[in-house]
């Protein structure tokens, strides 16, 4: 490995160090003591490996000091801005993006010291529909750090070089407006670039398109059931602009201009635009910095080495922000380039070693469908574990889905990009060559969903079963390499390694399915709440949706596909408030529900409604209004659903639930107020519950004394995320534990598991 490649990993391996487990105060004492390992390694190596112990260990230094200033820098100055409300003033960098409610909007911060700090506005007022990239603004503003949201640490924005987030943004006043110039140049057309492919490309694939060109999911993960079918297919990165498509552009560039002295320097300015237009992410400019290294090095004379490619990528994204080593792009990037540049050569040698001489269509094809195999293999083996950990999902279709559409990629790509600047030209003609690859995309989407819907197209586990079988797998790899066993272990490793995963995941499902009874989690979701309860084979979910950010119906997909299950017998929502019911239609759209038992609806409040019942209509899902006792049968248990007992406001016209099994029961009382609650006590004989799910996340207004005193709980769960209005209040909270009842919370806990038997 060259010199370059130990300082660059080192270096990032103590940015990583900087990120999950050194403080800021020690870590100038880390690169000390790194020189001092170093030396004494130095030491104690033999003559060749010497050098390599001084290099790694000045790498380590350097990351610890680069980390230490450059939280110095810049952080420093951010966190004297947390908490403060005032008046800034700063630099548009990229147009608005609409949401749901307003719109948020990247700027630069001035400081009073030191340099401009980026950051992200919130905008609520439709002031910021006007402002563009390069525009000087004041606004006032409530300052708070990008590593956190309230009490949770998070990297997401840190790692692409957010410093701060202004929220509550008022009197917004433009300044400057300068127009389009050579620092914003990039953003001006990355849009011009957006619009035109909306209006090129056929409805229903210009989303795709939009993606694959330009590396826009927006359109794309606005439809839940594509980017579900997508994420347990294993192709999501071909949307997620890569080294893929930069290098289908660099080679049809080359292609096109030959491969001349002159073409090659033609054709790194057009990769450096594209890397801007694209939005500068991780994948691009690790590709972009790897591409041109291929393609200078025999203008130096120099052979071209993918590890050193790869690690001075690297290195210079880390220079930029130590902190994109914390980001998830920036690892599976890396984790998957490693993963082809050290193992699929070997992956493809052992699958063509044994193909004839000479040359034949036949011999063609299946080289490059050995190569398409190994590529895909080599990026799975590093990348695996980060999916799991990230999205605790393990596509084992990936390879075979992406052996078959590796084809239509580049063609798509390529003719896609031709529509767009014919486009540019004229439009009817851009629409015209639009027609092909818009072919080619519907062809991919259709094959997306077809791969994804067997039951083990993908698996989702988590926990210590996890744990240990990534463990197994990879320390048998590690001695397939290791001890240079020949490639076809290898890949008998990663086959035996799947199908152990199968029986593992199938065997949790049996497990699950004969234990009798059923098995109630209260997820996680943040502010909100939502509620599995799978009984034999039959599943349910009572709410789904979440105020604080989290996608509710993704978090129940996930744990409902982890069951084993791939589908949803009944979902519930007590009403139709955005913090029970905001995750409903992406989870109607991306997992088979059978039934919704709704409240009848109000058309004319929130739209909420409106919105899931056209979701369960394009779905198949059979609507059930609930205005009386309504039993459902769940295998062993029992789900009784009360109609709503008030009309004044959602939560009074809610629906509560009971489960049960034998003596076992469960009550979730949505947000019905107390008022409701003695009506519930008073009009139904409910029976003395082991479990209560607590009424509107521990408000005051709800868990009455009345209820309590009539089911009597062993068990209160209370579903609360990071909030404003003091949930779950005190009184609540002293009204559980005067009375002896275990309270468990989701913001504390997780999510809770709850099990009948």
């Amino acid at each position: 490995m060259r010199k370059l490649a130990w300082f660059a990993f080192s270096f990032a391996a103590a940015t990583a160090a900087c990120q999950y487990l050194v403080p800021l105060r020690l870590m100038p004492l880390a690169a000390v003591a790194a020189l001092g390992v170093g030396l004494a390694v130095y030491a104690a190596l033999r003559r060749e490996w010497r050098r390599v112990a001084i290099i790694a260990s000045l790498g380590l230094a350097a990351g610890f000091i680069w980390s230490f200033g450059y939280d110095t820098l810049f952080f420093s100055h951010a966190r004297d801005l947390d908490g403060v409300e005032a008046e800034i003033t700063a630099t548009v960098t990229d147009f608005p993006v609409a949401r749901t409610y307003g719109a948020y909007v990247d700027i630069k911060i001035d400081a009073d010291s030191g340099p401009a700090l980026k950051a992200r506005a919130y905008v609520f007022d439709g002031s910021a529909d006007a402002l563009r990239p390069g525009d000087r603004v004041r606004m006032t503003a409530s300052l708070s750090t990008a590593d956190r949201v309230g009490e949770r640490e998070i990297t997401s924005y840190t790692s692409k070089g957010y410093f701060l987030f202004a929220g509550r943004v008022r009197d917004v006043e433009v300044l400057s407006s300068p127009g389009m110039g050579i620092t914003n140049f990039h953003r001006y057309l990355a849009k011009a670039i957006r619009d035109k492919i909306r209006l090129t490309f056929p409805l229903g694939t210009e989303g795709f398109m939009l993606a694959l060109l330009t590396g826009d999911r927006t359109e794309v993960d606005a439809d839940p059931a594509l980017t579900s079918a997508m994420e347990r297919a294993g192709v999501s990165h071909i949307i997620a602009i890569s080294g893929m498509h930069v290098s289908i552009l660099a080679g049809f560039l080359l292609t096109v201009l030959g491969r001349r002295r002159w073409a090659v320097l033609a054709a790194l300015p057009v990769l450096a635009l594209f890397m801007a237009v694209s939005g500068f992410s991780a994948s691009v400019v690790r590709a972009v910095i790897m591409q041109g290294f291929i393609l200078t090095a025999p203008l130096l004379y120099r052979d071209s080495d993918g590890i050193t490619s790869l690690s001075a990528a690297l290195l210079v994204l880390l220079l930029i922000n130590p902190y994109a080593v914390a980001g998830v792009g920036l690892q599976l990037s890396f984790a998957a380039t490693l993963g082809i540049i050290t193992l699929s050569p070997r992956i493809a040698g052992a699958l063509t070693k044994k193909l004839p001489s000479g040359r034949s269509f036949k011999k063609h094809i299946l080289i490059s469908l050995a190569g398409a195999l190994a590529t895909t293999a080599g990026a799975l083996v590093f990348t695996m574990p980060l999916s799991a950990v990230y999205f605790g999902c393990v596509s084992l279709i990936a390879p075979a889905v992406n052996a078959v559409m590796i084809w239509a990629v580049s063609p798509a790509f390529i003719l896609g990009a031709a529509a767009v600047a014919v486009a540019f030209l004229f439009l009817p003609a851009g629409r015209v060559l639009a027609f092909y690859p818009a072919v080619l995309v519907r062809a991919m989407i259709w094959l997306i969903k077809r791969f994804a819907a067997p039951f083990l197209s993908a698996v989702y586990l988590d926990g210590a079963e996890v744990t240990a079988w990534f463990a197994v797998f990879y320390l048998a790899a590690a001695a397939v390499i290791v001890f240079k066993l020949r490639a076809r272990y290898l890949l008998s490793v990663l086959s035996l390694a799947a199908a152990s995963l199968c029986v593992l995941f199938i065997a949790k499902d049996l497990s699950a399915a004969r234990s009798g009874g059923y098995e109630l989690t209260v997820l996680d979701v943040g502010q909100g709440q939502s509620i599995a309860v799978a009984a034999g084979s039959a599943t349910a979910v009572v709410d789904c949706g979440s105020s604080s950010g989290e996608d509710a119906g993704e978090l129940a997909e996930r744990y409902v596909r982890s069951l084993g299950r791939g589908g949803v017998d009944v979902l519930v929502l007590t009403h139709y408030h955005s913090d029970h019911a905001g995750g409903a239609e992406r989870l109607i759209s991306a997992l088979n529900v059978s039934v919704l038992a709704v409240p009848e609806p109000r058309f004319e409040e929130s739209g909420l409604d409106e919105e899931i019942l056209a979701a369960a209509e394009d779905a198949g899902c059979r609507v059930i209004y609930v205005t009386e006792v309504t039993a459902v049968d769940l295998g062993d248990a029992t789900l009784t659903l009360y109609p709503p007992l008030g009309s004044e406001s959602e939560n009074e016209r809610g629906i509560i639930a009971l489960v049960t099994d034998g003596d076992f029961d469960t009550l979730i009382t949505g947000d019905a107020p107390s008022a409701l609650e003695r009506q519930l006590t008073a009009l139904y004989d409910l029976p003395d519950v082991e479990c209560l799910v607590v009424g509107h996340h521990g408000s005051a207004g709800s868990t009455s004394e009345a209820l309590l005193d009539a089911v009597s709980p062993e068990l209160a769960v209370i579903s609360v995320g990071e909030n404003s209005y003091g949930h779950p209040t005190q009184a609540v909270l002293d009204r559980l534990t005067e009375r002896g009842i275990e309270v468990l919370r989701t913001d504390e806990a997780g999510n809770v598991q709850i099990r009948s038997r």
